[in-house]
Order: C-alpha cells, then sequence, then structure tokens
C-alpha cells in the first residue's frame, strides 16, 4: 500500500478525497483501505482517503494509524468520542482537500469498483452529487422490509427527491456542493439531509445500480431505533422548516 507522494502534499488538490467512517470496525477497515486504494490507483485518480475512527473502542484506532502510517495518501482523523454516525462523516468531509468530496461506509458490504463507477459516472454526466442505488441486498429479510417501507412509502410521501434509496452509499459531490449544504445532522440523518438539501437548491443528482452484499464480518450499527430515528428527523425537517441537528 505504500506509495510515493509529492513533496507539497500537504498543500496539493486532490482530484478526490474519499471518506471512510469507522466505529468498532477492526475486522473490515484494513481490506476497506487496500482494496480502495488498489482500485483508486488502478483507475489512476489522484485521491487522499481519510480513515475516521469515529470513537472505537476495539483496535479500529490502531489499525487506523497503521495504515496512515503506510501510505501517505491515507490520512487519519480520530474522533475521541462517538457522537453519531454524522458527526464521523462531517469530521472527516470538513478535512478533505479534494475537487471531489464523498464517502463509503467501512462494513466492506459496497465493493471498490462500485466507488470508481461512481466517480466516473458523476463525471461522465455532469453531475453535481452521485450515488448508489442498491438493488439486490443480502442484509437480510427484515431490514429489506423497513427499508422498503422507508424509502418507497414514508420519503416519498413527505418530499420529491428523484432517489429511492436515500441512504446509499457511496455518495461522491463537488466541493461547491458540500459547501452549499451547509450539513449539520451528527446521527443517521446525514444521508436524507444530503439528498433534500441538494435537491431543493438545484444540483443534479444522479445513481447507479449495485449489489449491497452481506456483512461477512463485525457487528451491524442499524437497529430498529435507527428508523425510528429517521423517521422522526424527516418529519422535523419536513413540518418545522430549517433542520438543525441536536
Amino acid at each position: 500500500m505504500r506509495s510515493q507522494e509529492p513533496a507539497n502534499y500537504l498543500s496539493m488538490t486532490y482530484e478526490l478525497s474519499l471518506v471512510v467512517p469507522l466505529f468498532n470496525e477492526e475486522e473490515n477497515v484494513q481490506v476497506v483501505a487496500e482494496s480502495l486504494v488498489s482500485e483508486l490507483e488502478k483507475n489512476q485518480v489522484d485521491y487522499e482517503l481519510i480513515l475516521v475512527n469515529n470513537g472505537s473502542f476495539d483496535k479500529t484506532p490502531d489499525l487506523v494509524e497503521s495504515l496512515a502510517g503506510r501510505n501517505a495518501r491515507i490520512k487519519a482523523v480520530h474522533v475521541a468520542k462517538n457522537e453519531g454516525y454524522g458527526w464521523g462523516i462531517l469530521s472527516g468531509l470538513r478535512r478533505c482537500q479534494g475537487r471531489y468530496l464523498g464517502y463509503v461506509w467501512g462494513d466492506n458490504q459496497v465493493r471498490a469498483e462500485d466507488v470508481i463507477r461512481v466517480f466516473n459516472h458523476l463525471r461522465g454526466m455532469d453531475l453535481d452529487l452521485c450515488k448508489v442505488k442498491r438493488i439486490s441486498r443480502k442484509d437480510g429479510v427484515h431490514r429489506y422490509l423497513l427499508t422498503k417501507v422507508y424509502n418507497y412509502v414514508l420519503f416519498p410521501f413527505l418530499f420529491s427527491v428523484p432517489s429511492r434509496d436515500i441512504n446509499g452509499c457511496p455518495k461522491i459531490f463537488k466541493r461547491e456542493v458540500f459547501e452549499a449544504l451547509n450539513l449539520v445532522s451528527k446521527d443517521w440523518f446525514i444521508d436524507p439531509e444530503i439528498m433534500i438539501k441538494a435537491h431543493e437548491r438545484g444540483f443534479k443528482i444522479g445513481e447507479i445500480p449495485v449489489v449491497f452484499h452481506r456483512r461477512e464480518k463485525g457487528v451491524s450499527k442499524v437497529r430498529f431505533s435507527t428508523m425510528m430515528e429517521f423517521t422522526l428527523n424527516l418529519l422535523k425537517y419536513k413540518f418545522k422548516g430549517n433542520f438543525r441537528a441536536k
């Protein structure tokens, strides 16, 4: 994973800055980082990879430091206390130097080659934001049904965003999109907030279909309470206007 870095890399602007939020992902962080580096370099993308240890209490912090120490394009960000999924993402995005910014989960359920497909589609179609739509999900019947209700009933009823997989990742967007959205969500609402605000501001949004693989290692952080949190925040945003995170 070692790569040569220009002497002035601290002041340079990368083509793509990719954030990977990690909470207790000691079993996944190395394979995810190495597969991303491999695909990015194979496709000659000028990149930086931001690994965010989001308050982990397993070996994730040490592994993040080790990976960053072996590759100058990998940056380690440590959040002392986990304040939510969204805060981990924002902590990484605010440190990005790239012309394009994005994030992908650290659980290895979406493959590195799909990240490249999203990035290529974004540029090829001159989009402002591009994401995946998970057309084949291997994460269990219970979560599948909850997702269908959320994406095909609740969200379309409240908003007119042209997507049926609001939470699908990776999401990649132009820097000016990130700067315009003024994101505030520290919790799981970060994905809907991005999509709603991008649509409201008239940005061009696209998505590509991918297979969502079964989690092979580690434990999912998504619970039934996550869906309740989603629902509450959707209602807050819809009926209170300007959303502000707790």
